[in-house]
């Protein structure tokens, strides 16, 4: 009954998905407003309907620590794909994802991802990565917010790996605040590599910003440390 459950769970998603590609992609040509589309599209529309298919509550704290009119990095762990579902959910802010280059190849939302202004990243190429990284500085000059996964990849084992410094090279040698968001719950309604979805809770706090004037004396392996030390400790208290 479960899987029965899943499979149409499945298709509704990406009927889902696809219909809020289009959608998206018709929205930036008509307005070419990156950051409305982007808003209502994830945080009023997507990831609401995604939720209530999954049956999926997302519980936010820490709201009251962003700061809405400065443009920044934010980096959280990553251990499920709903963490980007509830990331959405969660923020009042519209962010703009660091995703790995073959989404790009999705059909209509890789689409909408390019024309919205998402960075794609080589992970198997350190050159080209760092170019996107870069792109990801701009974008954020440009007034967008930035989130990344700094563990490179989903926890297979619930921990929370190391951060790599790519965000980190960028935030010190431009100074952009960080923002660390903790997710907790989100492997428990899908884990890495599952296709078994479950309802459930998932978890989602800001932190306060980290400000350029922390970087100062210290080496992005640092930054990138401390901002996990932050995250992890932030999880750990976290309750769901």
């Amino acid at each position: 009954m479960r899987r029965v459950l899943n499979v149409f769970q499945a298709i509704l998603i990406a009927i889902w998905m696809g219909f809020c590609g289009l959608l998206g992609i018709v929205l930036v040509l008509l307005t070419w407003q990156q950051n409305r589309v982007m808003i209502f599209l994830a945080h009023y529309f997507w990831s609401p309907v995604i939720c209530a298919i999954s049956g999926v509550r997302v519980k936010v704290t820490g709201l009251e620590n962003l700061d809405k009119k400065t443009p920044s990095i934010y980096v959280a762990n990553h251990s499920s794909l709903y963490d980007i579902v509830a990331i959405c959910r969660a923020s009042p802010v519209p962010l703009f994802y660091i995703a790995k280059k073959e989404l790009a190849k999705v059909p209509i939302v890789g689409q909408f991802m390019w024309l919205i202004g998402m960075i794609f990243i080589d992970r198997k190429n350190r050159e080209k990565a760092m170019k996107s990284m870069e792109k990801a500085g701009q974008r954020i000059r440009e007034g967008k917010n930035v989130i990344s996964f700094p563990e490179g990849t989903r926890s297979k084992n619930g921990k929370i790996g190391v951060f790599k410094r790519g965000s980190f090279i960028i935030a010190k040698s431009q100074s952009i605040p960080i923002v660390p968001v903790a997710v907790k719950g989100a492997a428990e309604v899908l884990s890495a590599g599952s296709m078994g979805l479950r309802p459930g809770v998932i978890a989602v706090h800001f932190e306060k910003p980290i400000p350029p004037s922390f970087f100062e004396g210290k080496t992005e392996e640092e930054i990138a440390a401390y901002t996990r030390d932050v995250v992890v400790s932030r999880v750990e208290k976290m309750t769901i």
